[in-house]
């Protein structure tokens, strides 16, 4: 095996963590699953991580900046900056489980969602990731001239877990990203 550089190795890893999530049959896959799906060995992965927890938000952290990653991408085109609306719609899709990029990546959120519950540690993460979503989220509702932007943020936030879930289990076609904006947002934003 040719040898990798530890930032590739984990990389690697946090790959692997989200197929073998996302393909797996529910609960956190063990780490001879993780390490078999990577390649390496279980000994490899415990030099690289030493808690599942710690495997796990290094995951989230990576498949996160995927998702900044295709956002940024999306987003950087010359011009006038992008309507909110396609803005939020670019935010939801890209956080839909819609491919197989995708679909780990909203599998290890999930996972991370649940052992979160149980972990404080896990948890602040993810009050400091929400609330950057939420951040995020509302200034396109305050530019739109929504009433009430954090408000419609976290209406958003609770429907895009709800459409991830059922992604996840009824299929892409179960949702609907112009349904839900054009609920959410006022007529002439829907129009943009």
């Amino acid at each position: 095996m040719k040898r990798q550089d530890p930032d590739t190795r984990r990389a690697t890893i946090a790959d692997a963590v989200g197929r073998t999530i996302a393909h797996g049959a529910g609960g956190f896959p063990g780490m001879r699953e993780i390490a078999a799906e990577a390649g390496v060995t279980t000994g490899a992965l415990q030099h690289h991580f030493r808690t599942k927890d710690e495997m796990l938000l290094f995951a989230l952290e990576h498949h996160g900046r995927r998702w900044a990653d295709r956002l940024h991408a999306r987003a950087d085109r010359p011009g006038p900056p992008a309507p909110p609306r396609r803005v939020l719609e670019a935010v939801v899709e890209e956080l839909l489980p819609l491919d197989d990029e995708r679909t780990a990546e909203a599998a290890v959120a999930i996972a991370f969602t649940l052992r979160a519950a149980t972990r404080p540690a896990l948890a602040e993460h993810y009050r400091r990731q929400r609330a950057f979503l939420h951040e995020l989220v509302a200034a396109q509702f305050a530019r739109a001239a929504v009433t009430s932007p954090a408000a419609a943020a976290d209406l958003l936030l609770h429907a895009l877990d709800g459409m991830r879930t059922d992604c996840l289990v009824l299929g892409p076609g179960s949702v609907s990203v112009e349904a839900l904006l054009d609920r959410l947002l006022p007529p002439a934003a829907a129009e943009q």
